[in-house]
């Protein structure tokens, strides 16, 4: 354990008379004693708290329940390290496109909002477009995602896949009524 930056000096507030006691001033150094490593514990555990790249992956999963983030815990540990490191961030965006892109970057090489009327959608419509692998776990994990991350009232039209693509497509459009599509130079 490190020494605390704060070092308690219980001698500094007792009266006198208690610290001139053989008995008195005993008691004060054990009591000293035992609110110094109560400090350097605190101090231990908000490093920790703020340093998430050194955190065991319990303590990330811990910390996303404590949070109340959208989570995944059978997510790589690196991409939980991400979700943890930008918590406070995220509260300040979530429900808005920028909050999706930042958690779906957390999981995707690129991630993109784009508003209904902008590519001839309804209003409060959406579009997302991420780069990855479209697979049945990554189109899965995505619907959720933006499902957890969107402002209520707007709705999901497609997610669409720029680069590596399968038959996942037809999947997702099946489980989950929301149209699906891949776009790569061949197509």
């Amino acid at each position: 354990m490190s020494e605390p930056m704060i070092v308690f000096d219980l001698r500094k507030i007792l009266p006198r008379f208690i610290l001139d006691d053989r008995e008195g001033y005993a008691m004060a150094r054990a009591m000293e004693a035992g609110i110094n490593d109560y400090l350097s514990i605190c101090q231990a555990a908000l490093e920790n708290f703020s340093q998430p790249e050194k955190m065991e992956e319990w303590r990330l999963d811990e910390l996303a329940w404590e949070y109340n983030i959208p989570y995944d815990y059978y997510a790589e540990i690196e991409i939980k390290r991400k979700w943890i490191a930008d918590a406070i961030m995220f509260y300040r965006t979530q429900g808005t496109p920028g909050g999706i892109v930042q958690y779906l970057k957390a999981r995707f090489d690129s991630a993109e909002v784009e508003d209904g009327p902008a590519y001839g959608g309804d209003p409060y419509h959406f579009r997302v477009v991420v780069s990855g692998e479209s697979n049945e776990v990554n189109n899965r994990w995505a619907q959720l995602a933006v499902g957890r991350v969107k402002n209520v009232r707007s709705i999901l039209d497609n997610i669409i896949y720029n680069g590596d693509h399968s038959d996942a497509r037809s999947y997702m459009a099946a489980w989950s009524g929301i149209e699906v599509t891949g776009s790569s130079a061949a197509d």
